[in-house]
């Protein structure tokens, strides 16, 4: 009798076919990882450019751009367990310009959830200010998207607050991966004398005055034509990463601070930096050294910062995106996030 031969595989087949599929799967898997991080990237452009239109449309309805956040430079007392002002005279209500653009991102109901007769940091306004909003975050950001507590300083000094911990009562507020850009110098920064009113340059010894230069701090009312550096030179948002430090879009609460990710050596900023970030060199860093490109590996709490590879996106004042390296030119960033310098931008950024 004629055996048949039995259909299959022999070993020796089964591990080449095996060893085949292997080595196509190193092959593709940089491919699919890159197209992966490609997809993200552009997801994020894709979240600055909503945000642009909603700037657009919120200057074109008010007659200015949202300012970095609002607070009343006179104000002073207690609520919900903060005082005000704070050294740097963040006071009440505090809502910041993601907040403020609510209804022209398609968010008029969580808009809506918000009592803007009370602080934002009142529990009335909790519902809103921990409501999770994809257009404020990056697919690339690992450092977490959920709401986070807000941290406080108690050493009485805002231009170098300490991590004193959470707010007692706890305050939670909802996370942005996506900040306003300041300027050259730090708002947050500035000595208590010259901070009740942004507008004023503040005399620094030995050094040019204290210029905020950028188109977005509390309470700017900053137009179209006072962009003389031009709306497609100028930065408006860029992004930072929550592996760096915690950033909203809802408000700022006096005494609030940014201490920055275990791993970064950097020190904590006031309140302010919550919803901004600026260029540097601030003057007050005199001999002017230190500059805030994006993804400087210093990890300052005041700079941009994107996990999407060796720069970081940005939105300029026409509603383009822009792709920064961390190479970039100092003075060139410098001239990209002032929004009255006058400098000539480089044409290769």
């Amino acid at each position: 009798m004629t055996r048949r031969r039995k259909n299959g595989f022999t070993l020796i087949e089964l591990l080449v076919a095996i060893a085949v599929i292997a080595v196509l799967i190193g092959l593709l898997l940089p491919a699919a990882q890159a197209a992966r991080a490609a997809a993200r990237r552009a997801q994020c452009a894709n979240n600055l450019k909503q945000i642009g239109l909603a700037l657009a449309n919120y200057e074109s309805a008010v007659g200015a751009y949202p300012p970095a956040y609002v607070g009343d430079p006179k104000a002073t007392g207690s609520a919900y367990g903060v005082s005000y002002p704070d050294g740097n005279v963040n006071t009440t209500p505090g809502f910041a310009w993601g907040m403020l653009v609510l209804p022209y991102l398609e968010q008029a109901t969580v808009y809506a959830s918000f009592n803007t007769n009370l602080p934002c940091w009142a529990p009335d306004n909790a519902t809103g200010a921990t409501a999770r909003l994809s257009v404020f975050l990056c697919p690339s950001a690992t450092g977490g998207d959920e709401p986070f507590a807000l941290h406080r300083y108690d050493n009485g000094d805002s231009n170098a607050p300490n991590d004193a911990g959470e707010f007692s009562p706890r305050i939670v507020f909802s996370r942005s991966h996506y900040v306003t850009n300041a300027g050259v110098n730090q708002p947050w920064g500035r000595s208590t004398a010259y901070s009740y009113d942004f507008d004023v340059a503040e005399p620094i010894a030995g050094a040019g005055p204290h210029v905020i230069d950028g188109p977005f701090y509390r309470n700017s009312r900053t137009r179209p034509a006072s962009v003389t550096d031009g709306l497609s030179n100028t930065v408006f948002i860029g992004e930072k990463s929550s592996i760096l430090c915690d950033a909203t879009w809802v408000g700022v609460v006096p005494f609030a601070c940014t201490p920055p990710r275990p791993e970064w050596p950097s020190d904590p900023n006031g309140g302010g930096n919550l919803v901004g970030a600026h260029c540097g060199p601030d003057v007050r860093d005199h001999p002017e050294v230190v500059i805030h490109a994006p993804n400087h590996p210093f990890g300052h709490t005041d700079e941009m910062f994107s996990e999407d590879g060796d720069g970081s996106n940005v939105l300029m004042g026409d509603g383009s995106v822009r792709w920064i390296k961390a190479s970039i030119h100092p003075r060139t960033w410098v001239a990209l996030s002032t929004r009255n310098g006058g400098e000539i931008v480089p044409g290769d950024h």
